[in-house]
């Protein structure tokens, strides 16, 4: 019987590899999704009083918010992303877009008035695998007008990066319209996130004219390369 060759032992040994990678991303993942309390340990984290913005804060899953927050999360997104999306091509529906942002599996951070609790502003995500990778990852970040560049959206995605590395989380990633400089400017510069190795400008840099997003993210802990499944992209108007 032939011997087998170096070659097919070393693809074995990868195959080997990635299945155990999968195998801890996935324990991982289910183990977040299995969090009661994600804020629990982070009251420092349930009020924001700045800017002229007096805020509580809540994170909760999509299957516990009332029907009026749905209301409320669904109209803003579309008010803030629905042109972009349609002007970089990726086209709007309403049935796709509610679905994924309250996919049972997602969980919402909303920021509520102190005076009358009314939502100002949300950010929405899953404890995902992104190809072998347990993420946090956000799929939507969105704030009413009347609270931009106050220093609400930073707060809130500072909590984020907390919940996620609680939750032991490899890495936070967002993908963002590349028209969309305030929010690329937002995640790049204020939340000093970086390019993921998933970025069409960093694995396929020739054809960057070919995509209208890119993919930022930010390492809680050292993660390994691969190549990402594009859920969404990120805020129209925050800071």
């Amino acid at each position: 019987m032939p011997k087998k060759s170096g070659k097919g032992k070393e693809k074995k040994m990868k195959r080997k590899e990635e299945a155990a990678k999968v195998a801890v991303a996935m324990a991982a993942v289910t183990k977040a999704n299995q969090i009661e309390k994600p804020m629990e340990s982070l009251v420092a984290f349930s009020s924001f009083n700045r800017n002229g913005v007096n805020v509580s804060v809540e994170c909760l899953r999509s299957t516990a918010m009332s029907a009026e927050d749905k209301d409320w999360a669904y109209t803003l997104t579309r008010d803030n992303m629905k042109d972009t999306y349609v002007s970089c091509g990726w086209g709007w529906n309403d049935h796709d877009k509610r679905d994924e942002i309250f996919d049972e599996r997602a969980w919402f951070i909303i920021a509520r008035s102190a005076e009358d609790n009314a939502p100002l502003g949300l950010v929405n995500f899953r404890f995902d695998i992104d190809e072998q990778v347990e993420v946090l990852y956000v799929y939507e970040i969105q704030l009413e007008r009347s609270v931009r560049r106050k220093g609400l959206g930073r707060f809130m995605m500072q909590l984020t990066q907390l919940i996620a590395a609680k939750a032991s989380m490899a890495k936070v990633v967002a993908t963002v319209f590349k028209e969309n400089m305030a929010s690329m400017k937002f995640f790049l510069q204020v939340l000093k996130f970086d390019y993921d190795d998933t970025s069409p400008c960093v694995c396929d840099p020739g054809n960057g004219e070919d995509y209208a997003h890119e993919i930022v993210s930010k390492r809680l802990r050292p993660v390994q390369a691969a190549v990402a499944v594009v859920p969404a992209a990120s805020a129209a108007a925050v800071a």
